[in-house]
């Protein structure tokens, strides 16, 4: 795949940081984007960060890549190409983690691949002008990497044609935020494993029928969530892709979080390690022999990753666009045998993402990270099954050496706070630490590595399966 810049891309470029530079400013400039966390993580005033996404979907810059084949929704039209260069230009500018990048990046590809006309006018528009904020309601506290042994339930009511939604979510990022969540619940009664889920539309607006706690991490802050469902009503013509139907239209969004998203998080990465090598070199660590080369493994994984995500963009691409679009189902149907992946297909172990988003995961979509959410291509997967979960291997064992290196370059100073302890502000930690402590859930969240190596193992590698009683 020919993956360089042309004249237009650079018009393109100018164009995005002309922009940036005239918008982030005054009041937004306060939420640049810090090293550590993800970007669901609570930086900033939350009044603010959703100012920030009006400004961004003002300007049309949400939904980057959307397949337009149904017309536009608010956003404009860019190549994969440019969409790249959105997020270089982004990251650049040391924008923030997004508040919206749950919609945008999961629902908004899932809703063109499997919605109907008016869940798409009525849902699309408000996404990519910034007005609704997205959660995700997968994992469970018995439903985590077992994705399919869920229990939160939905009822149909035949009276008023809703449905009563009850149980628990866990691990759902930005849910104390969100204005709408996508859940995935049992429908059918008596129903086992894949068969009998519903994907369901629900207003997180609902007192006393949703109590949304949040999970203190830590790095001190709270973006993950418990949510409880007691009788929430999600209106029937907001089940997305027909009824008993969820599982694919799950495993479809869990496709698009988790494909080629890494190539635009490697521009993160990359500003993460140079500022860690900047510290190396002005506390003298980098003199040291083996921290020196550790350094320099970094450096060489980054690039390893680099290439690997431009193989895998690749072979996702139609050779016809530079965007292709989801595959679109002409009607529902019953999942086949071969639609099922193994049980541990779920991206959202303990940390969501969605976020959470993983998820992340926690729902994100895409890996968590502190750059930039990666806004398209949108498409249909990888055609190379084990893709996905080398990526995340791949990332998540670098990302948590990064945090381990960032604390190591600071020797005994790496144990003290940025600022003084004080009964309001018991607990202050300085980017690097945050750093250091959020990427120990790498290897955890969307997709623990024992998880996307049963996957390698079993789908690509066609290795006896994993007994699962």
């Amino acid at each position: 795949m020919d993956f360089a810049f042309g004249p237009d891309d650079e018009r393109f470029r100018a164009e995005a940081r002309d922009w940036l530079a005239e918008h982030f400013t005054g009041p937004f400039a306060a939420l640049k984007q810090q090293t550590g966390g993800h970007a669901g993580e609570a930086h900033g005033d939350v009044a603010v960060r959703r100012a920030w996404e009006r400004e961004l979907g003002t300007g049309g810059w949400i939904g980057l890549g959307w397949d337009r084949t149904d017309g536009a929704y608010g956003n404009r039209a860019a190549t994969l190409t440019e969409q790249v260069v959105w997020a270089e230009e982004y990251a650049r500018a040391g924008a923030p983690g997004r508040l919206g990048h749950i919609g945008e990046n999961l629902l908004g590809p899932t809703l063109l691949a499997h919605g109907d006309s008016a869940q798409r006018t009525r849902f699309l528009p408000p996404i990519a002008h910034g007005e609704e904020v997205w959660c995700q309601g997968y994992s469970e506290p018995d439903a985590g990497s077992d994705l399919a042994g869920l229990r939160t339930r939905a009822v149909r009511d035949p009276g008023e044609g809703t449905y009563r939604i009850t149980g628990q979510k866990i691990w759902t990022s930005l849910a104390h935020e969100a204005d709408w969540c996508f859940v995935l619940a049992r429908t059918e009664e008596g129903s086992q494993r894949h068969h009998g889920l519903s994907f369901l539309l629900v207003p997180m607006d609902q007192p006393g029928r949703i109590e949304v706690r949040p999970i203190r991490q830590l790095t001190g802050t709270a973006e993950f969530n418990e949510v409880f469902f007691d009788g929430a009503v999600a209106r029937a013509e907001h089940l997305v892709g027909g009824a008993g139907h969820g599982w694919r239209v799950a495993m479809s969004l869990l496709a698009v979080e988790r494909g080629v998203s890494t190539l635009v998080q490697q521009i993160g990465f990359a500003h993460e390690l140079s500022r860690v090598v900047r510290l190396a070199l002005e506390t003298g660590a980098a003199e040291e022999p083996v921290l020196r080369d550790r350094l320099i493994r970094q450096w060489a994984e980054l690039k390893a990753m680099r290439w690997n995500a431009l193989r895998t963009l690749g072979s996702a691409q139609s050779p016809a666009s530079n965007s292709a679009r989801p595959t679109r189902d002409p009607a529902p149907r019953k999942a086949a045998p071969h639609d099922l992946p193994p049980r541990s297909a779920d991206p959202q172990a303990p940390g969501s993402p969605d976020p959470g988003s993983p998820t992340p995961g926690p729902q994100y979509s895409g890996p968590q990270y502190s750059g930039p959410q990666y806004s398209g291509p949108q498409y249909s997967g990888p055609q190379d099954p084990g893709a996905p979960s080398v990526a995340k291997l791949l990332w998540g064992g670098w990302h948590q050496r990064l945090g381990e290196l960032a604390v190591q370059v600071r020797g005994a100073a790496a144990a003290l706070g940025p600022a003084r302890w004080t009964a309001g502000r018991p607990y202050e930690l300085d980017a690097f630490q945050r750093l250091f402590l959020f990427s120990r859930a790498d290897t955890i969240y969307g997709g623990s590595d024992e998880i996307q190596r049963t996957i390698i193992a079993e789908r690509v590698l066609h290795l006896p399966k994993e007994s699962r009683r």
